[in-house]
């Protein structure tokens, strides 16, 4: 088991890392930029977006004005991501340092460089995984949600105020800002900002665990343990790898999973005792933890026949969870699995239609 002064210096980079998804995250300023730009772009329009010729005017107009702000956000927060990155290497390193000798810190020029150069994990994404161009398309992505506006206005016969409404909101409501296009926009920056810490605190840990060989031997995957956490993430909870050969969070939008250092034996000095899961750390993995929790929550975090399985099976929480993905980590459907453990499947008495 792992020390438990290394745990708590986990569980305060970890609240550390949400608090500057919070704040990082922040769209209010955003929101008002972008609504400012918007009408000040149609302010020289007027009447009905009545050909493909004014449309096309309008879209231009839009571009010219968003553009320079959204590219401003986006340049900001690369750089709030990259020198995020130092800063969670730098956390980790202050945590080890109170516990061993001899701890190396992570080269900060290395980190600044490996958040930007080793790409997302992110299977389906549909443009760059490089840091970088990952924030860049958002802002890409959002002047063309807006200039679409342009366009949707044309085939509906719509005026310029009814499009100015759609895209910025009747008022400053949230929940009237959270509908227009506007909010879309402020939504989609949000995943970008908190999925790209998430990049950046893996990076910068398994760069520290790196510069300690002698001190640390694995990285073990760890999952938030609630009803929000991925297929993907609750089946990988608990996995020990090589530093920097397993999985690596961020591996779908919002991820919160994060890597954990697992020390060398040599070190069982400082290990705690009366482990409550298999977890090198003591703690539950997600299907020990699952495995606790009411039927009605197994059944909205699996799905119904998912969880009667999970229950009336027979499989501990440990092979089942090996069962829910395939060698390319992707989830196993249910036909798939009954391929595999048919008698688990008759034991649960489920029945695939």
């Amino acid at each position: 088991m792992q020390p438990g002064i290394i745990l708590d210096n986990a569980l305060m980079i970890q609240i550390m890392l949400e608090r500057l998804k919070s704040s990082t995250a922040d769209t209010r300023e955003m929101v008002s930029d972008i609504r400012s730009a918007v009408a000040s772009a149609l302010s020289g329009f007027s009447g009905s977006v009545s050909s493909v010729g004014r449309a096309k005017s309008i879209a231009l107009a839009l571009r010219k004005a968003l553009k320079p702000v959204l590219v401003g956000y986006s340049d900001r927060l690369l750089d709030d991501i990259i020198n995020a990155a130092v800063v969670m290497a730098d956390a980790e390193y202050y945590g080890f340092n109170s516990l061993a000798k001899d701890v190396n810190p992570a080269d900060a020029d290395k980190v600044r460089r490996d958040v930007q150069n080793i790409p997302l994990s992110l299977p389906g994404w549909n443009s760059s995984l490089f840091l970088a161009k990952f924030i860049e398309s958002w802002a890409d992505t959002a002047v063309q949600q807006i200039e679409n506006q342009a366009v949707i206005s044309l085939s509906s016969g719509g005026s310029i105020s009814d499009m100015q409404s759609a895209i910025n909101g009747t008022s400053a409501e949230p929940l009237i800002i959270a509908a227009a296009v506007v909010g879309r926009v402020a939504r989609g920056f949000q995943t970008v900002a908190k999925t790209t810490l998430q990049h950046a605190h893996s990076v910068a840990a398994t760069d520290f665990y790196k510069e300690n060989p002698d001190l640390i031997k694995y990285e073990e995957f760890s999952a938030i343990l609630d009803n929000k956490t991925s297929a993907v993430c609750r089946s990988l909870s608990g996995n020990r790898y090589p530093l920097g050969d397993g999985p690596r969070p961020p591996l779908h939008p919002n991820c919160r999973s994060r890597l954990l250092p697992v020390l060398d034996e040599k070190y069982e000095d400082l290990f705690v005792t009366k482990p409550v899961g298999n977890s090198e750390w003591g703690e539950e993995t997600y299907y020990e933890w699952l495995y606790r929790q009411p039927a009605n929550r197994q059944d909205i975090v699996l799905g119904k026949t998912r969880a009667q399985l999970f229950r009336d099976g027979g499989l501990s929480p440990e092979r089942f969870a090996k069962l829910q993905l395939d060698k390319y980590f992707r989830p196993m459907t249910l036909r798939e699995l009954q391929k595999i453990i048919p008698d688990t499947f008759r034991k649960a008495d489920i029945e695939l239609k």
